[in-house]
């Protein structure tokens, strides 16, 4: 299956310098966000591509946008825009739903039945050109998607002053309030005396004063949670057919786009709202078929890496295969193993920023290294052995007070050794011969070096909690240490704190802010959690991720967006590309010096650990198919029929087999040597 973007392969046809009007049709300004911003050439090109879009939908084909044009003008250009470029794809649904009815209910697919309340049906089926009207910006985590959407906002304001387009009103959705809020602080630095861009509650769409939208000097946005779109209206919740104003919206979607059968009712709430106005979806990680072929710039995160513009990505040879089961004293010692080579690490990358700053006499060079541990499981009502986030920190605390073996940390490094000479990038391959340069750093690492580089303190001590006021954070610290080294996020540290962490010395923190919205300038060097809170942040300084019992076909998203989280780079303040560009492209050798590839490999670099190493890897090896592969031809939505059932009785399906033309691979799983050991004497008898 082809998974080409179809719409950007169409918009490129068009010169973008051939657009009509240049005063018009051209991006305003296109280089310029702010006074301490500017945008990336590939930031320009994706606003580049929308217009070229926009003006390929309302100026070209047979249905030209007019003032006061007919109620059912849009419906011919939706068809006749689908017709000009094959949009119609057979054989497709739209979204991930249920196919079959409800045989107790009888209801029919909610997706068909929410979106032919306002489009009608073409027999049994809403065809896909009913909901054209919509493009994808597919760009990776850190690449700044949120200028390109703001930007966009003012290019649509431009075009309704000019009367280019039909006046409608802006909607943002974002899936969270942290989401929100960024896009605000942007918003708010965009802002200059000449245009303002005000941001408001969609709860407030009656209550704003009359004839904002048609001013030039003010851009009325209205905002709210994608999540919280729904078909009740509560306290949090929002009827989105009270909100439809007749599906006049310009409608940026932020990361609002999911998989499951909530999820998909709400694309087609946004499809309802916006089917006489235009739908912009901006993400990091596009899994579904039409947004793939609607995608107007695909920036993803291969691209951006391969751009230089982010870390390269090494996924370690090792696999946390102790973790998965922790039935006995020799699994412990393989996690402590396998714990302390992403220890030993993060380590190292810490020493080598340290050491370029102090060469270089520059301390704003890279960043504060972080390490992020994610884990499946939180659960404090299951046995404490089952707790990943739990066994995780069991190997922490024994670092920290001097439990683990000096042989066990030998045995570590000379582990992570090997796994370096051998190399693991991903989409890189020049980056092994440099890694593995780096054995005689790695070797001279002792453990009071890897306790300095995690807690802060290069002597042995025991651990102290502080919680904060609204329990969803946990800080540790080192008694002897001066500030915390590792916060634990996650939904209610309630139960921790009583269930398992009982008898630690407890305080209460007297800052106002979280550790984790400070966490830019925190010193804090380690940041725990379960999958649920990777979403709507923002950092530079991940060079280590942990993915403890992570890696099933439901957790592509989450680790692709959590990688995305780390891949970011800023080799100097405003300078967010890898040293070996700018010292060639961006003349900085006079502000950095020489540095050696072997030097700035490690800073460079995101390492990945994980208990499912073959499953982290199929999910990036996935993104260098993607833009290779054939998409099929598209056509709607149907109708799920309701089963006819003849006197309740049905053909029983028999399977039939045959044997295989060929041995087929045997598939590998892992089990601890005792585990092993105990197998191999059940073979021959002798248990």
């Amino acid at each position: 299956m082809n998974t080409t973007p179809l719409l950007e392969t169409i918009v490129q046809s068009l010169n973008y310098g051939d657009l009509p009007k240049t005063d018009i049709w051209h991006v305003p300004e296109a280089e310029r966000f702010s006074q301490q911003k500017t945008l990336y050439d590939y930031q320009r090109s994706a606003l580049e591509n929308a217009a070229r879009a926009l003006h390929l939908y309302y100026k070209k084909g047979t249905s030209l946008y007019q003032l006061g044009e007919g109620p059912n003008a849009n419906d011919r250009r939706k068809a006749d825009f689908a017709d000009r470029y094959h949009f119609d794809i057979d054989g497709f649904s739209i979204h991930q739903y249920e196919s079959k009815a409800d045989r107790r209910n009888q209801r029919q697919n909610p997706v068909f039945r929410i979106l032919s309340e306002f489009i009608a049906p073409q027999g049994e089926e809403i065809l896909y050109r009913h909901i054209i009207n919509r493009m994808c910006f597919w760009m990776a985590t850190g690449s700044g998607k949120t200028l390109v959407m703001i930007k966009l906002i003012e290019y649509l304001h431009c075009l309704q002053q000019e009367r280019e387009i039909p006046s409608r009103n802006i909607l943002v959705l974002a899936p969270s309030e942290h989401l929100l809020r960024q896009i605000r602080r942007s918003i708010e630095e965009f802002t200059r005396r000449d245009l303002f861009i005000d941001f408001v509650p969609l709860r407030e769409i009656h209550r704003v004063r009359q004839g904002r939208l048609g001013t030039s000097d003010v851009i009325t946005v209205y905002y709210h949670r994608s999540d919280n779109v729904s078909d009740a209206q509560k306290e949090a919740l929002i009827d989105y057919r009270r909100y439809e104003n007749d599906g006049k919206w310009y409608i940026l979607l932020d990361e609002a786009h999911k998989g499951g059968k909530e999820d998909s009712k709400r694309q087609a709430y946004y499809a309802v709202m916006a089917r006489e106005g235009f739908l912009f979806n901006f993400s990091a990680t596009f899994a579904d078929k039409e947004d793939i072929v609607t995608t107007a710039k695909k920036y993803n995160l291969e691209e951006f890496v391969k751009g230089r513009r982010g870390k390269d990505i090494y996924l370690n040879e090792e696999e946390y295969t102790a973790f998965k089961d922790r039935s006995d004293e020799m699994d412990r010692s393989e996690r402590e193993k396998i714990v302390l080579k992403s220890l030993l690490t993060f380590a190292c990358v810490s020493r080598r920023v340290f050491e370029l700053r102090e060469k270089t006499n520059i301390p704003e060079l890279y960043h504060l290294p972080l390490m992020l541990t994610l884990v499946n499981s939180v659960n404090t009502n299951v046995e404490k052995e089952r707790n990943d986030l739990w066994a995780f920190f069991q190997i922490l605390r024994g670092l920290a007070s001097g439990e683990i073996e000096e042989s066990l940390f030998e045995g570590a490094k000379s582990g992570l050794i090997e796994d370096w000479q051998n190399g693991g990038f991903i989409f890189e391959g020049s980056g092994a011969k440099h890694l593995g340069k780096n054995e005689s750093f790695l070797s001279q690492m002792t453990v009071a070096d890897v306790r300095k580089a995690v807690f802060l303190s290069g002597k042995k001590g025991a651990l102290q909690l502080i919680r904060s006021r609204d329990n969803k954070e946990l800080a540790f610290q080192l008694k002897n240490a001066d500030s915390p080294f590792a916060l634990i996020r996650i939904g209610d540290t309630s139960k921790w704190r009583k269930e398992l962490l009982a008898g630690y010395e407890e305080t209460e923190t007297m800052q106002e802010t979280s550790y984790f919205d400070g966490l830019e300038q925190s010193p804090i060097t380690l940041l725990m959690g379960s999958r649920s809170f990777f979403e709507s942040w923002d950092s530079n300084r991940p060079n280590v991720i942990n993915y403890i019992n992570i890696g099933g076909s439901d957790a592509k998203k989450f680790v692709v967006q959590s990688i995305g989280r780390g891949v970011r780079i800023e080799t100097l303040p405003g300078k967010r590309r890898r040293y070996s560009f700018l010292f060639n492209n961006d003349n900085e050798k006079a502000k950095i010096g020489q540095l050696r590839d072997d030097e700035v490999i490690l800073p460079e670099t995101l390492f990945l650990f994980a208990t499912n190493r073959k499953a982290i890897e199929s999910m990036l090896k996935g993104l260098e198919t993607e833009k290779s592969a054939m998409f099929e031809r598209l056509k709607g939505i149907k109708e799920a029929p309701v089963p006819k059932i003849e006197d309740q009785k049905m053909l029983l399906l028999i399977p039939k087999y045959r044997e295989a033309e060929k041995d087929l691979d045997q598939s590998k799983f892992a089990m601890s040597e005792r585990t092993r050991q105990r197998f191999l004497r059940w073979l021959d008898g002798t248990s």
